[in-house]
């Protein structure tokens, strides 16, 4: 835990003097690379932390003797299969194969950061306490997917449709669920509204009440390894999660109309909140639905909660009132910073997705050795 709760506090620390108006760009250059380097070594060093990473290790070392006519026919996206069977048969060590995912996830995340975050720290912040830091030591095809469909995003408000369709498709050689992104770039494009959150509200309603039809439809084909009596699939996720991004939705719907006039992309991250919510909600039911979730929460926690953050700063920046302007900024910031922290801990608390202990390949080689004594 205490690596977790270090990373958090060096993330802040870092960024008050790094991230200030005097620093400038070079000092901006500077925080997000001393953030990514951060972010890659805790996780290129982990070694069986999260629920999934024997799983992957285990993949990984399958892939040595298989040939690529078997590759050909398994059930694992071929663009990670390629990956995962060039490396393995010159490296048979799974522990580079976290390393290489480590790096890609960190320098993903900086340049995400760095492009469309006006407050640094603030990105990286949400990134963790959030929880995206801790599906990347999971998930590691849908995250990869996901981060992929993060770069296509901008071209919903471009409207280059094949674009978006190009790399979508690209994502989904590392995770069949990409596709359900198609759709989306019609979708996203639909502005929320009371009127269009009622709708929404209707449709959710439905699904929860034929979510076993759904269920069968995900795991013919996308989810293709569970089965309906698999325990992702007949259990749900802690509902407290959906009640923490119910209030993140709930914040970025109250000062919508400034961020869309300030950036018309707002818009598209508003409706990725929506999605978070919406997925976070159908898992309460499904666990595994609460999956299709990572290609929205992603762009809302690194991109759209800081801004949430800093349009409500602005906005009583303009009050006249002195006093009032004081007092509603800091209680606009106490309260981020508590729902945040209480998110992160609650996290950490309830072991989220296997993340403790956090154990290191030192901690396992010392194993190891004391075994072979």
């Amino acid at each position: 835990m205490i690596v977790y709760i270090a990373l958090l506090a060096g993330t802040a620390a870092l960024g008050v003097p790094l991230c200030g108006k005097k620093a400038g760009k070079p000092g901006k250059a500077v925080y997000c690379s001393l953030m990514g380097i951060a972010f890659f070594v805790i996780s290129a060093l982990r070694c069986s932390t999260g629920h999934d990473y024997n799983s992957y290790a285990a993949m990984y070392l399958g892939f040595i003797p298989q040939t690529p006519e078997e590759i050909g026919v398994s059930r694992i996206e071929k663009g990670y299969a390629l990956i995962n069977k060039l490396l393995a048969d010159y490296i048979p060590d799974y522990r580079v194969m976290f390393a290489i995912c480590a790096l890609f996830f960190a320098v993903a995340v900086t340049l995400c950061v760095y492009r469309y975050c006006e407050m640094p720290w603030l990105g990286f912040s949400c990134f963790l306490t959030l929880g995206v830091y801790f599906n990347s030591l999971n998930f590691l095809r849908q995250m990869i997917a996901g981060f992929i469909v993060l770069y296509a995003l901008h071209y919903i408000t471009e409207r280059r449709f094949l674009r978006y369709l190009v790399i979508v498709i690209f994502a989904s050689c590392f995770h069949l669920s990409a596709l359900i992104m198609i759709p989306f770039f019609f979708i996203l494009k639909i502005r929320l509204t009371p009127v269009t959150l009622g709708i929404y509200a209707g449709i959710t309603t439905l699904l929860m009440i034929f979510s076993q039809q759904i269920i069968d439809l995900v795991t013919d084909f996308v989810y293709k390894g569970y089965t309906v009596t698999n325990v992702h699939v007949t259990t749900g996720v802690d509902p407290v999660y959906m009640v923490f991004f119910a209030v993140f939705l709930a914040a970025a719907f109250i000062i919508r109309k400034r961020l869309t006039d300030a950036d018309s992309f707002n818009g598209v991250l508003l409706g990725c909140m929506f999605f978070t919510f919406f997925f976070e909600l159908l898992g309460v039911k499904h666990s595994i639905l609460s999956r299709f979730g990572v290609f929205f929460i992603i762009p809302s926690a690194i991109i759209l909660m800081p801004r949430v953050i800093l349009a409500f700063l602005g906005k009583w920046r303009e009050l006249s009132d002195t006093k009032k302007r004081r007092t509603l900024s800091a209680v606009t910031v106490a309260a981020f910073a508590a729902v945040n922290i209480t998110l992160y801990g609650l996290m950490l608390a309830r072991n989220y997705n296997g993340v403790m202990p956090y154990r290191t390949v030192f901690d396992d080689m010392e194993a190891a050795e004391g075994a072979g004594k």
